[in-house]
């Protein structure tokens, strides 16, 4: 069992620029985008088409103590049981480098991105 995966290059560079322009740090940038992926939907096969050439980042560092809560929401997400190597490294990759890019376009088109984040679905 692995508890590390590496991101795309481009999460990363989503993620360096997320962390100047809002000082948030990986750790933090991971859970949100990871959540964006979530509300997104079932994967698709080109999610998986990502390059491994970004941050090393440790299970850990990404779920903290939220693991159970994370992967619980993944599994409805996928709607169909995860074993737990398909779940970590590779779903998981999967919905933070989908996530990354979903992050990153909302920081792009809000005037205030935390307020916007925080009432994202009061309009669904």
């Amino acid at each position: 069992m692995t508890n590390k995966l590496h991101t795309s290059a481009q999460t990363q560079a989503i993620f360096s620029s997320l962390s100047q322009s809002l000082g948030l740090q990986p750790f933090i940038l991971s859970k949100l985008a990871i959540a964006l992926s979530i509300r997104k939907g079932v994967l698709s096969d080109i999610d998986f088409q990502t390059d491994n050439d970004g941050l090393e980042l440790n299970r850990q560092t990404i779920f903290g103590e939220h693991d159970l809560i994370f992967k619980s929401l993944i599994t409805n997400t996928e709607k169909k049981a995860l074993d737990e190597e398909k779940y970590f490294p590779s779903i998981v990759k999967a919905h933070l480098d989908r996530g990354a890019v979903l992050l990153e376009n909302e920081k792009k088109y809000s005037k205030d991105f935390y307020n916007h984040l925080c009432h994202l679905d009061s309009t669904l």
